[in-house]
């Protein structure tokens, strides 16, 4: 494990935790959390199960344009990936892509590229809601005394520009890759240039397994079907914050749906740009956030809803990862190893 990227996310977690817990008493965090209705964590658990099958499904469609998989094949390194994200550096997209390749014999480019064009999917959606909430309910964001709207407001619209134009590169590159590979390769070999030789042919050779995973782009009717997919992993792990929110009776305090469309997208800010071992601290942050500085929530059951949010989610991957880390037996020294796997 590269020590620069504990340090960092060490920090990280201690930074946004202070954040997120600051002027916030134990005894506070106590009643709030003694206040829940535990029984509505069920159909959370049941609804963060749901969504982990529809991503097995989707991953199914985008691993098939390397390698037919079955969809139960995929779920131990689709478990065990997410659960790697308990260490630094997001390294559970590494984790998955290893462990793939070596369960199905595929190359560790080709399969990354398949988590890599899921991600880019995740984030169509993801701008798509978000673009929803900046048009049609910009309201619910507090004004200061000068008119001016939310910071939150103004970090959302900056993410969203980035993201977008971020993915417009991506995905047009990607599909440069995919239908004029040799203008691609050309722009590879260009930005290659200054590199020693042994480093050009590693990318290049890097590129064109990673092109491999990227048939999907040319698949038509499998690239719908992946989006379709997509649609319903974002709808179940949206529904999956309504229980929660019912859980710490907020039916009547704030709207419903905005206020569950709003938390959910302020995780997935927050915990893309501090992206913390496990998501520990950035997702209790986002909570705090999303549900004290906008929606009035009081701050200590604002903290205490980041701390059962994150159980819920971290407690069910963390758990099933398992299972299959000992079903498979994998060694965590293999998994802590894997993310610097790049063949």
């Amino acid at each position: 494990m590269n020590k620069k990227h504990l340090i960092i996310g060490i920090i990280i977690v201690a930074g946004s935790s202070y954040y997120a817990f600051n002027n916030v008493s134990l005894s506070e965090l106590g009643s709030a959390l003694k206040s829940v209705q535990y029984l509505y964590l069920i159909p959370a658990v049941i609804l963060i199960a749901l969504t982990f099958l529809f991503r097995a499904i989707r991953w199914r469609y985008l691993v098939g344009s390397v390698k037919d998989v079955k969809t139960s094949d995929l779920f131990s390194p689709l478990m065990i990936g997410f659960m790697g994200n308990i260490l630094p550096a997001r390294a559970g997209e590494f984790i998955r892509a290893y462990l793939l390749g070596k369960k199905e014999n595929i190359s560790f480019s080709a399969s990354f590229a398949t988590i890599f064009v899921e991600r880019l999917m995740d984030m169509m959606i993801f701008l798509i809601l978000l673009m929803g909430v900046i048009f049609f309910s910009s309201h619910i964001f507090p004004q200061a005394a000068d008119g001016s709207t939310h910071p939150l407001m103004g970090h959302m619209v900056k993410f969203g520009w980035i993201s977008f134009i971020g993915v417009v590169g991506i995905l047009s590159f990607s599909f440069l890759l995919q239908y004029k590979n040799d203008l691609a390769m050309k722009i590879v070999a260009f930005c290659t240039k200054p590199l020693p030789e042994k480093w050009k042919e590693k990318i290049n050779g890097m590129v064109h397994s990673f092109t491999d995973g990227l048939k999907i782009l040319k698949d038509a009717r499998g690239f719908i079907a992946s989006l379709c997919w997509s649609c319903m992993v974002w709808g179940a792990m949206i529904m999956t914050y309504y229980p929660i929110h019912m859980a710490f009776g907020f039916g009547n305090e704030i709207p419903m749906f905005t206020s569950v469309l709003v938390v959910c997208l302020t995780i997935g800010i927050f915990i893309s740009l501090f992206p913390a071992p496990a998501f520990l601290g950035s997702f209790q942050l986002a909570c705090v956030v999303a549900l004290h500085e906008i929606f009035g929530v009081s701050k200590p059951i604002a903290a205490s809803y980041g701390i059962v949010a994150w159980l819920v989610a971290m407690g069910f991957i963390i758990i099933v990862g398992l299972i299959f880390v000992v079903k498979d037996n994998i060694s965590f020294t293999e998994l802590s190893a894997s993310k610097d796997q790049t063949a």
